[in-house]
């Protein structure tokens, strides 16, 4: 009887191991939240095309320097580390996503008679070279959230830097909106750069 009793227990062990293992007797592990990056700034504040000032742009590069290469959304800690929330991440490689923004910011400055993609056949007269220094959750000052984007935009005539600035931008990102808050962060870094041209 004890033999019996001994198997029976083993038994249900290992009926139940594969369903805990699985998580189906564990809390609900929450989703991961896939963020966007867009541009955000008012389309009615642009300058027109016509009274561009410099040629045709080609988006030749767009480099996000590590750590915040990675999927993960980088955060920076008081301690000086950086950390990646396993619950944010980007929608796709943050490169990918601010291919989109860099056009969409040259677009509306209004300086470039057009801009290209870099798959587009277009002879183009300038290309455009973006290293992104910083993309992050800044999380160093006690109780604040904030999204950080420092840029380096350059302007590349022939085979020549024609121009070289960089753009910062920040946004509060406490309500936990952090496509929202990226997305502000990054377009006025680009607004900065693209001032200075």
């Amino acid at each position: 009887m004890k033999t019996a009793l001994g198997k029976g227990f083993v038994r249900s062990l290992l009926l139940l191991s594969p369903l805990v293992l699985a998580g189906c007797l564990t809390s609900r592990v929450p989703e991961v939240a896939c963020w966007n990056i867009e541009y955000t700034a008012d389309a009615a504040t642009a300058a027109k095309a016509d009274d561009a000032r410099l040629g045709i742009v080609r988006v030749s590069q767009v480099v996000v320097r590590a750590p915040y290469a990675a999927k993960g959304i980088a955060v920076l800690r008081a301690n000086g580390t950086v950390a990646f929330d396993p619950y944010n991440e980007y929608a796709a490689g943050p490169a990918a996503l601010l291919k989109g923004v860099v056009s969409d910011a040259m677009v509306a400055s209004g300086l470039f008679k057009a801009v290209v993609s870099e798959s587009s056949s277009v002879k183009a007269s300038l290309l455009a070279e973006v290293t992104v220094t910083r993309l992050a959750i800044d999380c160093r000052e006690e109780g604040v959230r904030r999204a950080s984007a420092e840029l380096l935009l350059q302007l590349v005539d022939g085979r020549e830097i024609s121009a070289a600035v960089k753009g910062a931008g920040a946004a509060d990102a406490a309500d936990g909106n952090y496509g929202a808050a990226l997305s502000r962060a990054v377009t006025d870094a680009l607004a900065a750069a693209l001032g200075q041209l």
